[in-house]
């Protein structure tokens, strides 16, 4: 009885460790839920490793299992988190590809300088934050933005 005691606080103190890992993302809500499966993935790895190291051999390898297990389980548990950020950041940025739109000015040296403007509702907004009701043009830019 004493080491299932033990091996319920190795793996607590194991999952908490791993669950307080540093998390990649810059997005608050992507690192939690990256925070949250490497906690989850700590703990069933450490239940698995656990069960696992109970049952192989004479039981002795109970604890050892369990911290395996919380390993390995934290790792996966974070891995799969940072899968989902990147997935996450790439739909991110086909949703602002689609709310923008680029209109080349032509400068008076032949050259031509990109104006990105987002689009918010019939609105577009340019880089300086000034509205225009409908997609303006080269020359409705080149006083602002060119040369």
């Amino acid at each position: 009885m004493k080491s299932i005691s033990t091996a319920v606080v190795v793996v607590t103190i194991s999952a908490l460790a791993a669950g307080m890992s540093g998390c990649a993302s810059p997005d608050y809500q992507a690192r939690q839920a990256e925070a949250n499966n490497t906690v989850m993935g700590a703990a069933l790895g450490g239940v698995l490793g656990g069960v696992l190291g109970n049952n192989m051999g004479d039981g002795r390898n109970q604890v050892l299992g369990a911290v395996l297990g919380t390993a390995l389980g934290g790792w996966a548990g974070n891995q799969y988190g940072k899968g989902q950020d990147q997935t996450h950041n790439r739909i991110a940025a086909l949703e602002q590809a689609q709310s923008t739109v680029t209109v080349m000015v032509h400068n008076s040296n032949g050259s031509y300088t990109p104006v990105v403007l987002r689009k918010y509702g019939n609105e577009f907004v340019g880089p300086r934050g000034e509205y225009y009701t409908l997609l303006p043009g080269d020359t409705q830019l080149r006083p602002i933005y060119g040369f």
